[in-house]
């Protein structure tokens, strides 16, 4: 369910008609929110507020974790990030029990996660931690770009420090592998981005291209179809590849939101399970008001199950 004040229960309570018959929704949360959410899309009708906790159950299972009694939207509170840790340590045990094949995380609240203690950036890392990786990449993506991150959630003044020949060479790689296995591609081609303006113009601009040379040189000679480094601003204006490396957050998520931002996921590569969510995060400002788009949840449980399938005829 995600933070439980923001649009998590909402935007599921409006997937779940829509949502393919293939497999069965296993949903953790709390069913107070729940109830909260199914009284504001009801506008407080009785009857129309138990229909849609009736198409709750007759299209998902529910676990009921029964933390909050009481839920206020659009607001970051301990007690919310503390939920939201529970949700997803919930799903793991499912998940690392054989009960569940995938994760699809709604989104969670940075501020209320680590103001309970939590001491992870997001879900991301959260996961990576307990699947024992140290090695993962974030990819967005949507039905006409993938876009994969070497850096992800840090300060922009920190990405030139942070970026390496190695850190480039796994990301390159990690993606490359994953999107053979989740996506049945026999040998994808990537391009990568440079971090400068111009791709470095020569040194002109900045010389961190020659450590991204370096890593796609090494791509190359383990036989990973990638080329590169190319200016980003003129990169993503034609998708002719299976998949783009940026170097950091905006610089890749820019262009695959602007191309259908509804329709942007999430997907977690180099878990050893599969976690897929939407590309948006809690919409505090809309939570709690009924208006909340379900499309990128829609999307991203369509593409957990292609995945799921794709990697079961392996």
């Amino acid at each position: 369910m995600g933070d439980p004040s923001g649009i998590g229960a909402e935007i599921i309570l409006k997937s779940l008609p829509n949502i393919s018959r293939r497999s069965i929704p296993v949903i953790v949360g709390d069913w107070k929110v729940i109830e909260a959410v199914s009284h504001i899309l009801s506008d407080g009708d009785k009857p129309q507020q138990d229909n849609l906790k009736k198409i709750l159950k007759n299209n998902a299972e529910f676990v009921d974790l029964g933390i909050l009694k009481k839920v206020s939207f659009g607001i970051s509170k301990v007690e919310y990030g503390e939920a939201s840790y529970r949700y997803i340590m919930e799903a793991l045990k499912l998940l690392f029990a054989g009960e569940v094949s995938a994760i699809v995380t709604c989104p969670i609240n940075k501020k209320s996660i680590n103001s309970a203690g939590i001491e992870f950036v997001g879900h991301t890392e959260l996961l990576a931690h307990h699947g024992g990786v140290n090695d993962y990449v974030m990819m967005m993506a949507n039905k006409d770009m993938r876009v994969s991150l070497v850096t992800i959630h840090i300060p922009l003044k920190d990405v030139p420090g942070s970026i390496s020949v190695e850190k480039i060479l796994k990301t390159i790689t990690i993606t490359s592998d994953y999107i053979k296995r989740y996506f049945g591609l026999e040998k994808p081609h990537l391009k990568v981005c440079g971090l400068n303006p111009h791709a470095g113009e020569d040194g002109i601009m900045g010389h961190e291209e020659t450590m991204i040379d370096e890593a796609i040189k090494r791509a190359q000679n383990n036989s990973v179809d990638v080329e590169g480094p190319f200016p980003a601003d003129t990169l993503f204006h034609r998708t002719d590849c299976d998949a783009f490396v940026a170097m950091y957050h905006d610089q890749g998520l820019i262009p695959v939101k602007t191309t259908d931002f509804a329709r942007t996921i999430n997907i977690t590569l180099g878990l050893p399970f599969v976690r897929v969510s939407p590309g948006h995060g809690t919409g505090y400002d809309i939570a709690g008001k009924g208006i909340a788009d379900p499309t990128s949840l829609m999307e991203a449980y369509r593409v957990a199950e292609e995945i799921i399938s794709n990697i079961q005829k392996l």
